[in-house]
């Protein structure tokens, strides 16, 4: 974990304690946890839940060793709960504890946990020596409680006063109803009978042992018990349904008080959390065995027989959204496999009888499940997954459940209030309010809150409290909260406060009395205030962060009123208060929803300061400014264009005489205007902008500083828009900023990057126009003209026709003509320069533009032979940081040479800048050189003799003349380190470690390749003499670039394990353990003859579009990444491989491996259908088959294999939270590595090469070997564009494809089509690079379908490689033959990325989600899946 994983667990920890203390009984301790919650306000803590409860050491301790055994994990919570109340404040519960732990030490089952507890933990965990004294003397227990017969049992807990009282006391209705389940006799656990004692006194420790005590007793099997358990507890649900149903129908107008059904304890949310509690914990307790049928987690869930989607309904009504989720989807499973049987069951039926014996037995199944869910008939499980969807704050789920293509009012409403289109809800509104209930007319004030509409707010309040509306506590609470946001301090302030009083109307009490010097009634208003959000956060769930967050700006906004508090009634210093807002600032990186109120609150304190003193009031007026501007600029980033023109609208108000200080904001004025469109008038204010500040530019520096910035956005937009000639967008705008930016001294800071980068992007806009016009068929055509024009002057000169019109007019032409192409060549002369002089000065000035490298390096390697290029690039390689070139240090290396063929600049050039990468980061670059030294050292080291080269004749081909050079290049790069003291030591021991690896991946291991176990490594070779390298890290760790170029701290190699084991493959690679200095041991693949390089290339582009991902504000904000894994060539024919460690295939999950002896979820789920083995057996029937033949046997199939892929999060995330996040985690993952595979033509995604990490299920892809449509050319074609089949799709819930999958999908899509120009930058380096092989011949495309032994499909080729199973060409036979074919090749497929990165599909160009909609269509189509090969496995 790192440092800022580490801080951020810290934070959350801390909030979840202040969170806890929250809920306490003392009040002072309640405020005070507030107030530090205050402190803190809503930042954004970066997860979506935080565990409820926090569990002490020792116990965390007894936990984990007694997790394999869930009786004893009972225990050891009750021994330490009782342990903790034997210094509890009350006499009466020490006293009951006290009894419960002689009574249950004295029994055989608390002995024996005694005794077994002190062996297991030992010095780890005291418990047992506080109790010592409670162990009874003499080993003579009590008598075993009586059992009482079941009908006992049916009169005490079957008894509808206990579980539903007449009161709605929850401490009085748990106790009771813990106590009677105690006494029931049906209690079997000899600990959970003795409990009674401290249940009576005790109402914590009865929500403990309840879950504990149900299961006990339904452990028995009796079906009495389940049934009377499953009744009560259904009841319960159904009734709470039922209430809120009734609660949330009412009209406007409140109903008395005491028709309001608060009494039930139906309605209590602690009883009904705690009823949630009991059945969440019986999901995580494994089923008995029923004969030899093994339970699958799945069974789990029918401990009891109640309707889950009542249930989901309730733990929705208690903030457990995530919880709602989850049972709503156990529901919609029941309901279909219930649906699934009936069908099967009528089928069977109407062959053996008649219809009407047939509806008979059909009605009394349906029966059956309605005595499950006819009460949730009334519940519309769409509206409860769209409203828990909506609490959580998932910018996608909401889609999944018909937002967005719903036509009925209220679910329009809820979307556009979702999508923030705050002007289309109010006019659906509109049509809700004919007869308003108190949501609508609520929904309907915040709608025009949100709107930026404060005047017509105003004027509907004041319309309201005319008519005599004013009474409902939200119409006021709406009326308070515009009147303190919009400073109208005239409204009458609540006379008489008290707890019960709205948080509004308090703080705008507090407000005026600060205004009004009444110290009195702001201590009684700001405690209201506080109270008031105090209680909001001790009744959020931390199940969903978010429910806390709109808490927390509350509870800030308080805490900023109590700063200002202090300068008016303490004489605390207001620049204090300033700079701690400015810091709090800072840290407000959330949500629009949540910032915006702090601000909002900040600004009216701000303004009532301003106008109630003449004390400070130029740095009021100035700090004020500060906050409209960054009001506004928020407003507009977030889409609330009308919000963003309120605020300019103050800020115009407020501006004084100054005109310097109204300037800025004018700024954000235009940007408003752009961004929602409105672009001549966002230009027309720009250029105004400008003349003023041309005339204002030598009066104040704050001008001089926003002039350049001005120029160059609005040269920006001349260049968007095209309504300006190129050279005067670059030379009176770019450039010009540049110039001033550079007269100010301001080379640095985020200024001037912009404007460096805005004018080397538009500089290279207009070369690269010019050279795709030089390339152009017109541009030949034009050529031929001139030339042919040319000769026939030339002719006609010979005859003596030059006095003719037609000579004069052909020359005059050609000379103009010749003209325009000698002003295009010096304009892209000009261009070129440009855009890579300030490509160099953007990378010199910061970091945010690092990925601009590419460019630059692209241009370098085009324009290689320009000698003006290579001395730019030899000055800037001095000036830019070398961290910066690593990312493109494989595409450096490889165009090492020992012959300049361009100029004499670009090698000297290219080998000085490797050398300072490799001096400055030696482990992120000698490792790349030292392969290409290394390219035919595997003989070298097995045999002891140098490897056999190629004979280089005069006919050799140039490709392996290349090869040679390169690797000599290399070989002499890396003498010249070695002669270097700061890496000397860094090379030696990176040469001996890569032999000790070579020599490991070449040695023979065949007679072991049924070997299971672990192999020892022989003595002799070097791996087993490697000791204590300090000099290198441990190859497969992830080494953070550090910008100081201090690598003092590495995680260094310490030593090998004696043993390997061998990994699936032809090959068989090995798997080895690397002891790293920090104590762990890291599992490594070591492959031979098989060159990685094209793994490693992939990687590297993975890992750039991670952070093109992060770059996007949206894709970030949904953790949108690709992941990644190390891969290391060490040769041309060897690599080394980072384990992708608690990972497994998905056909090892799915349908069981060979390896292992575990079943795959396919047999474990669905005993009744086909196996894959049978399903692989029927499709390879009709391999050679027509379409149609393919299409009836898949479908044939289909039926008989159900997806189940579900099945994997409930079995290893069965907490609802965990449950929740893990599966969007995993249908995020899916999506972008979806989109991201199909723009580079991943293709060979069957399920044995997509990986799921256990611990946080996303997908890890190995086996990249056939990229860029390579697939659509094996003797099989891929039909489809990357793997969503129903498998994958069922591991995404009920809503599949929709929602989460659908918009991940264009999110990722979006920021590829808007990085089409880096992308296509990247991959152009990428492909012509002289070492990557990306080609696919026909004999590799051959064997890549055809290696697997046919008889097997469940073979696990787990981490096989494209070159581990194609050695078709020796390892040191160089490549590089036909580089022109090649070249072609390369051109085709920039081509088609171009194509896919501008949408185009089928020759049509669609939109962002039309082109998503087609390939999420073409993947799922049966006719395209049935195409596929039948190793690929299209049914799994």
């Amino acid at each position: 974990m790192n440092e800022d994983n580490i801080l951020d667990s810290l934070l959350q920890n801390v909030v979840r304690e202040l969170v806890q203390l929250c809920q306490s009984v003392d009040r002072d301790i309640r405020l005070h946890a507030g107030q530090c919650l205050g402190e803190i306000g809503p930042i954004d803590f970066g997860v979506t839940t935080m565990s409820s409860e926090t569990t002490k050491p020792g116990l965390a301790k007894a936990l984990d060793k007694y997790k394999d055994d869930k009786k004893m994990l009972c225990n050891c919570v009750i021994f330490h709960k009782l342990d903790d109340y034997l210094i509890d404040p009350c006499v009466d519960i020490i006293v009951a504890a006290s009894e419960v732990l002689k009574s249950v030490l004295s029994t055989k089952s608390g002995t024996t946990f005694y005794t077994d507890y002190k062996n297991r933990l030992q010095d780890e965990d005291y418990l047992f020596q506080y109790m010592h004294p409670f162990k009874p003397a003499k080993k003579k227990g009590p008598p075993a409680p009586r059992l009482q017969k079941p009908d006992i049992f049916g009169e005490t807990v079957n008894d509808n006063n206990v579980w539903i009282p007449l009161h709605n006391d929850y401490s009085i209705w748990i106790t009771k109803l813990v106590c009677v389940l105690i006494n029931s006799g049906a209690v079997q656990n000899e600990i959970l009978s003795l409990l009674g004692p401290i249940c009576q006194v005790k109402v914590e420790f009865c929500e403990v042992v309840l879950p504990y005590v149900i299961h006990d007793i339904l452990v028995t099997g009796n079906d009495t018990y389940k049934t009377i358990l499953s009744y009560q507890i259904t009841n319960i649900f159904a009734r709470h349904c039922g209430l809120v149903d009734e609660e949330s129908s009412r009209a406007t107008t409140p109903m008395p008080q005491d028709d309001l059904n608060t009494k039930s304890i139906c309605m209590n949310k602690d009883a009904i959390k705690a009823l949630l509690n009991v059945i969440q914990y019986l999901r995580q307790q494994p089923r008995p065995k029923e004969g030899k049928v093994l339970p699958t987690p799945w069974d789990s869930n029918f401990w009891l027989d109640i309707d889950f989607l009542q249930a989901a309904k309730a733990a929705q009504s208690c903030s457990a959204y995530f919880t709602a989720l989850l049972y709503a989807e156990i529901w919609q499973d029941i309901s279909r496999s219930q649906s699934e049987r009936s069908r099967s069951q009528n089928r069977k039926e109407s062959q053996n009888s008649d219809s009407s014996q047939s509806q008979s037995q059909g009605s009394s199944q349906g029966s059956q499940f309605g005595s499950i869910g006819s009460a949730s008939a009334n519940i519309s499980m769409q509206n409860l997954m769209l409203e828990a969807y909506r609490s959580i704050g998932d910018p996608d789920g909401v889609y999944g459940c018909g937002a967005g293509k719903l036509a009925d009012t209220s679910s329009r409403i809820k979307t556009y209030e979702h999508e923030n289109r705050w002007g289309k809800a109010l006019a659906a509104y509109d049509l809700d309010m004919v007869q308003p209930l108190a949501a609508t007319q609520a929904g309907l004030l915040n709608a025009l809150q949100n709107f930026g509409l404060d005047h017509v707010l105003d004027t509907y309040l004041q319309g309201m409290r005319s008519q005599g509306w004013d009474q409902s506590p939200e119409i006021q609470e709406m009326q308070y909260q515009a009147a303190w946001r919009t400073g109208t301090w005239s409204l009458q302030a609540p006379t008489r406060l008290s707890d019960t009083c709205g948080y509004n109307q308090a703080i705008y009490s507090s407000i005026c009395a600060i205004n009004q010097r009444d110290r009195t009634t702001f201590s009684k208003s700001i405690d209201t205030a506080s109270s008031c959000a105090v209680r909001s956060v001790g009744s959020s769930s931390l199940e969903s962060v978010r429910s806390i967050y709109p808490a927390l700006s509350r509870l800030l906004c308080i805490a900023q009123v109590h700063d200002v508090a202090d300068t008016r009634f303490s004489g605390a210093r207001l620049d204090s208060m300033l700079q701690k807002w400015q810091y709090q600032k800072q840290l407000l990186q959330n949500d629009y929803e949540f910032v915006e109120p702090v601000l909002s609150m900040q600004s009216s304190l701000l303004r009532m300061l301003l106008d109630s003193t003449r004390i400070n009031t130029e740095v009021l007026h100035d700090k004020l400014l500060d906050y409209f501007q960054l009001q506004a600029r928020c407003a507009r980033e977030s889409g609330r264009y009308q919000v963003a023109e309120r605020i300019i609208y103050q800020l115009k108000e407020l501006q004084r005489s100054s005109e310097e200080s109204c300037l800025a904001w004018r700024l954000e004025e235009a940007h408003l205007f752009w961004a929602r469109g409105e672009q001549e008038v966002a230009k027309n204010l720009m250029k105004t902008f400008i003349d003023k500040l041309e005339k204002s530019e030598a009066h104040s520096m704050d001008v001089a500083v926003l002039y350049p910035q001005a120029l160059g956005i609005y040269g920006n937009w001349l260049a968007e828009t095209r309504s300006e000639n190129p050279h005067v967008v670059m030379e009176e705008y770019l450039d010009k900023a540049v110039e001033h930016l550079e007269q100010l001294d301001e080379q640095q800071g985020r200024g001037a990057l912009d404007a460096y980068l805005s004018l080397a992007r538009y500089a290279d806009l207009q070369y690269q126009h010019i050279v795709n016009y030089t390339t152009s068929n017109t541009y030949e055509a034009k050529q031929a003209l001139v030339k042919k024009a040319k000769v026939t002057a030339e002719n006609l000169k010979k005859i003596g026709e030059t006095n003719n019109r037609y000579y004069r007019n052909l020359d005059k032409q050609s000379g103009l003509d010749e003209k325009e192409l000698l002003s295009m060549k010096q304009d892209k002369e000009k261009f070129l320069l440009k855009a890579v002089q300030n490509y160099i000065k953007c990378l010199q000035s910061g970091d945010d533009h690092d990925i601009r490298v590419f460019r630059l390096v692209a241009l370098w390697f085009e324009n290689d032979g320009d000698m003006s290029v290579n001395k730019l690039i030899k000055d800037g390689v001095d000036r830019v940081k070398s961290y910066k070139f690593l990312p493109l240090m494989y595409q450096l290396a490889a165009r090492m040479s020992t012959r300049d063929q361009h100029c004499g600049l670009f090698q000297e050039t290219l080998d000085k800048l490797i050398e300072c990468a490799a001096s400055d980061h030696p482990h992120h670059t000698i490792s790349i050189v030292l392969a290409l030294a290394n390219a035919y050292r595997d003989n070298e080291v097995v045999q002891n003799k140098p490897a056999k080269r190629t004979k280089m004749t005069k006919g050799g081909s140039e490709g392996q003349m290349a090869e040679e050079d390169r690797v000599s290049a290399a070989k002499a790069m890396i003498a010249r380190l070695k002669s270097t003291q700061r890496v000397a030591g860094v090379v030696c021991d990176l040469e001996k470690l890569s032999d000790a690896y070579l020599q490991l991946a070449n040695c023979s291991v065949a007679q072991y390749k049924n070997e299971t176990r672990p192999i020892s490594l022989p003595s002799w070779l070097l791996i087993t003499q490697i000791k204590q390298l300090h000099n290198i890290p441990v190859l497969t760790t992830e080494m953070k670039v550090d910008p100081t170029c201090q690598y003092n701290d590495i995680v260094h190699v310490v030593e090998f394990e004696k043993t390997f084991k061998l990994a699936g493959g032809v090959n068989l690679p090995k798997i080895i353990n690397c002891l790293g200095s920090d104590g762990k041991k890291r599992k490594q693949l070591v492959k031979g003859r098989d060159d990685l390089r094209q793994d490693a290339v992939m990687q590297q582009v993975f890992a750039l579009v991670n952070t093109l991902l992060k770059k996007d504000a949206e894709a970030r904000r949904r953790k949108l990444v690709v992941r990644t894994y190390k891969v290391i060539p060490l040769s041309q024919k060897s690599g080394l491989l980072e384990w992708c460690e608690g990972t497994q295939p998905l056909g090892e999950y799915l349908i069981g491996s060979a390896h292992t002896t575990v079943k795959g979820a396919h047999i474990r789920y669905r005993t009744q259908d086909l196996t894959a083995k049978q399903c692989w057996h029927k499709l390879a029937e009709v391999a050679t088959g027509s379409p149609d033949v393919k299409y009836q046997r898949y479908m044939q199939i289909c039926k008989q294999f159900q997806p189940v892929f579900r099945h994997f999060f409930m079995e290893n995330f069965p907490d609802p939270a965990v449950w929740y996040e893990k599966r969007l985690a995993y249908t995020r993952s899916v999506a972008t590595s979806s989109i991201v595979g199909y723009i580079l033509g991943l293709g060979d995604r069957h399920v044995q090469n997509i990986l799921i990490d256990c611990n946080t299920a996303e997908l890890v892809h190995i086996d990249l070997g056939v990229a860029f449509e390579q697939g659509k050319i094996l003797p099989t074609p891929e039909t489809v564009s990357f793997r969503l089949t129903r498998d994958i799709v069922d591991g995404m819930g009920v809503t599949g494809v929709e929602g989460v999958f659908r918009r991940s999908c264009e999110k990722t899509m979006e920021v590829m089509h808007q990085s089409k120009e880096a992308l296509l930058t990247i991959l152009r380096v990428l492909l012509y690079d002289p070492l990557n092989d990306w080609a696919i011949s026909p004999q590799k495309a051959y064997r890549l379908q055809h290696y697997k032994d046919k008889t097997d499909p469940d073979v696990s080729e787990l981490n096989a490689t494209a070159g581990d199973i194609l050695d078709l060409q020796d390892g040191n036979s160089p490549r590089g033959d036909n580089r022109d074919n090649i070249n072609k090749m390369a051109e085709r497929v920039l081509l088609r990325l171009e194509q896919k990165l501008q949408g185009t599909e089928d020759g049509v160009q669609l939109s962002v989600s039309g082109q998503v909609n087609h390939l999420i269509q073409e993947a799922k189509d049966p006719k395209n899946l049935a195409k596929v090969f039948v190793g690929w496995q299209p049914y799994i």
